[in-house]
């Protein structure tokens, strides 16, 4: 009975000690999860919590709260990214309207030192003709970045429908007429007398297919030449606006849609043409692909759903 008595005593006091040493040990990596959150190196180096615990709850805790974790490195990363992109548009906002207003402001200077001297009509002619483009380009830059502002945000107001794209093809290139044969282009349009619709924003569609043609008649100026095709292929009606400019290589076509990327001179546009382009184009559906050989042709291509 005694014998008994002490065995059951004996276990008792063993799962005493075992419950005892769990529970110390729990203490203890809760302790050590509490510490780890107080020390800030550990979240700035992307570090996680490794605890080779026993414990199914405490595996459990550690889990979610790398998967936490996780979720805090990548929403940093996406600050950061977001936060450097930020400056450089500021940065290149700050270049693009500084270089027009410095301009501007040298030949209102000037204007005002001429003016006291007769006769100056030719010379106040040209510098008014001057300051009126720069006045253009800055206003031209600044409704820009107003668009892809609102486009980025969301608050671009876009109702796509089936519409006849080929009508509006017609509209725009006759548009540009006048431009291309002052600067004696050579012209190729291939338009399907028949009418092609697609699924589009009528006013985006207006937008992009400028920006296309803007960007071809700068980049393409070399060249004199630009083509402006439709065709459908299956479901989909395809835009072609093709110039032989000095062409696009291969580790930049990645890039000519970025906002602010541009291949031209430094001092010439903003840059945001292609990627306002581009945005446009998905927002409603759509989508610009760009094919180049550098030194002989490159081709822009809107794909519209039917």
């Amino acid at each position: 009975m005694y014998t008994l008595l002490i065995v059951l005593i004996l276990i008792l006091f063993a799962m005493f000690l075992y419950e005892w040493s769990k529970n110390r040990r729990t203490s203890k990596e809760i302790k050590y999860i509490r510490e780890w959150f107080t020390m800030a190196p550990c979240l700035k180096e992307n570090r996680q919590i490794l605890i080779p615990s026993e414990n199914a709850e405490i595996k459990g805790l550690s889990v979610e709260l790398n998967k936490l974790l996780d979720e805090l490195y990548a929403q940093r990363v996406s600050y950061e990214h977001s936060r450097q992109a930020m400056m450089q548009v500021l940065t290149n906002i700050s270049h693009d309207l500084r270089t027009p207003l410095t301009v501007l402001k040298g030949y209102s200077e000037l204007l005002n030192r001429e003016v006291s001297d007769m006769p100056v009509k030719e010379k106040i002619t040209e510098m008014a003709i001057r300051i009126d483009s720069k006045a253009n380009e800055l206003v031209a830059t600044i409704n820009e970045y107003f668009t892809l502002s609102k486009i980025t945000s969301g608050d671009m107001n876009m109702e796509p429908s089936m519409v006849n794209v080929t009508q509006i093809c017609h509209e725009i290139i006759l548009d540009y007429y006048d431009v291309l044969d002052e600067r004696k282009y050579k012209v190729e349009i291939e338009i399907s007398p028949l009418p092609e619709y697609a699924y589009a924003d009528t006013p985006a569609l207006n937008r992009i297919l400028k920006n296309l043609i803007d960007n071809a008649i700068k980049h393409g100026n070399e060249g004199k030449y630009l083509a402006f095709r439709l065709k459908r292929i299956s479901d989909k009606v395809m835009i072609e606006v093709e110039d032989h400019g000095k062409g696009i290589a291969e580790k930049e076509r990645e890039h000519i849609f970025y906002r602010n990327y541009t291949t031209a001179h430094k001092n010439y546009g903003s840059g945001l043409g292609l990627t306002i382009a581009k945005n446009l184009a998905l927002q409603m559906g759509a989508d610009i692909q760009v094919d180049s050989e550098p030194g002989q042709k490159t081709v822009f291509t809107l794909i519209l759903k039917s």
